[in-house]
Order: C-alpha cells, then sequence, then structure tokens
C-alpha cells in the first residue's frame, strides 16, 4: 500500500464526504483514508460522483487505483466507471 501522508488526506475533499463513508464513524473517516486503501478505492467507484473518482485516483495514484479495480468484484455502475476511467472490463462486458 503507498504511503498515504496526514497532509494528503487532509487536502482531500473525501474526508467531507459523509454520505459516501455512511457506515462508519465520522471520526474514522482519515483512518480510513490512510488504512483501507482498497475499501475506500472501491466504496468511491461505487457510490461516489466523478470528482470522488477524480479525487481518489489523486489521492492513491493510477497505478495504485487500478489494480484495486483490476482485482475487486465490482457492482454494474463501478464497472462502468473503471472502463470509463481505466479501460478495466475483466468480463469483456463493453468490448467493441
Amino acid at each position: 500500500m503507498p504511503t498515504i501522508k496526514t497532509m494528503e488526506i487532509k487536502k482531500t475533499n473525501l474526508v467531507n464526504r459523509r454520505a459516501l463513508f455512511w457506515d462508519i464513524n465520522e471520526k474514522s473517516i482519515e483512518k480510513a483514508l490512510v488504512e483501507s486503501d482498497s475499501w475506500v478505492i472501491e466504496r468511491v467507484f461505487e457510490y461516489g460522483e466523478i470528482p470522488d473518482i477524480q479525487d481518489v485516483i489523486e489521492l492513491y495514484g493510477e497505478k495504485r487505483t487500478k489494480e484495486v479495480l483490476s482485482e475487486a468484484c465490482l457492482q454494474p455502475m463501478a464497472k462502468v466507471m473503471a472502463f470509463h476511467f481505466f479501460n478495466i472490463d475483466k468480463n469483456n462486458e463493453y468490448a467493441r
């Protein structure tokens, strides 16, 4: 997992996106962003808006985000977003 600095976490808008992290304590969001990158990436691609997805890519980097999405079992909308942003199509659902 990449090292995320506290300063980077403080700058991201994801800290304030309570709607994305409804099932954890508000005070635990920063900790989740640091310690649970896979969970956060999947969560944002499944429930976030485009700016949230851009924020998660900026926070964790394209390489780590692609790794997580390539291995994840995603819901339909998250699959579309993974394809849109990174051309990830594990099941060839969007092949032309």
